[in-house]
């Protein structure tokens, strides 16, 4: 294999296994641990010259993919009806999850550059504010946002069906009017949480919300749970997420 990124290239180790399985055409529930592996460990060879603390989530996996490889190695068990434990199942959880992050980081992102022209009213407030915006990736990082995630997609969803014509005209007509931003997202969902205890996802970002605003109420979410100032909780995968303040 010709290496043609540098191991600083990916955001982490799982950034870069998704880059060898896309490169490959490789499905993600069924990795050729094999090739995986040799291609892995090559990135490893030529990224030498990195600092160790930089190398060391990198190596981490790399004992993780030889740990799998050995495994697959083994024998299998002539029992039969025994349903066999596949050694790749937690590791492809992990880039499932890490997959769904990097897309709703993608899509704030794309969000915030479409919202760019938009000018803000107050903005002299806004402008005494000394606090650089947050991106995506200061946001999610080291969150685990299954939740939140499979929440955002259901919004999308509702929205895309319930919002006709009309409807966006008067958005737009609000957006023009109105503009939002997180530190004041965050300090209403804080009063909200003040006020009644919890509050559910779905009474927090309605789907007949302006986009901009349910955009920005779901990253102000993200920075709220990020900051560990809320929790989040769901009985199951059929009920709405709780969302608690944390007392401080």
């Amino acid at each position: 294999m010709s290496v043609t990124f540098k191991l600083e290239d990916f955001e982490g180790p799982l950034d870069l296994l998704l880059h060898l399985l896309s490169k490959n055409k490789m499905n993600i529930y069924d990795i050729e641990i094999f090739l995986i592996t040799k291609q892995y460990m090559q990135y490893l060879d030529e990224a030498k010259e990195l600092e160790l603390e930089s190398m060391s989530e990198f190596i981490v996996m790399a004992s993780t993919l030889l740990l799998i490889k050995s495994k697959m190695l083994l024998p299998k068990p002539k029992k039969e009806n025994v349903e066999e434990e596949d050694p790749r199942e937690e590791l492809v959880r992990k880039l499932l999850e890490y997959k769904k992050i990097k897309y709703i980081a993608q899509e704030l992102d794309e969000r915030q550059e479409e919202n760019l022209g938009y000018c803000f009213r107050n903005t002299e407030i806004i402008n005494m504010i000394d606090v650089s915006p947050l991106t995506s990736e200061e946001i999610l990082k080291d969150t685990t946002l299954d939740l939140l995630y499979e929440a955002y997609e259901t919004l999308l969803h509702l929205k895309k069906i319930n919002m006709d014509t009309k409807e966006q005209e008067i958005s737009q007509e609000i957006l023009k009017k109105d503009s939002y931003t997180i530190k004041e997202k965050s300090t209403y969902i804080l009063n909200v949480l003040q006020r009644q205890g919890e509050v559910t996802f779905f009474n927090l970002c309605r789907p007949e919300m302006p986009k901009m605003e349910l955009i920005v109420t779901f990253m102000s979410l993200l920075e709220l749970v990020h900051k560990n100032r809320v929790l989040l909780k769901q009985e199951n995968y059929t009920k709405d997420i709780i969302i608690t303040g944390v007392k401080e």
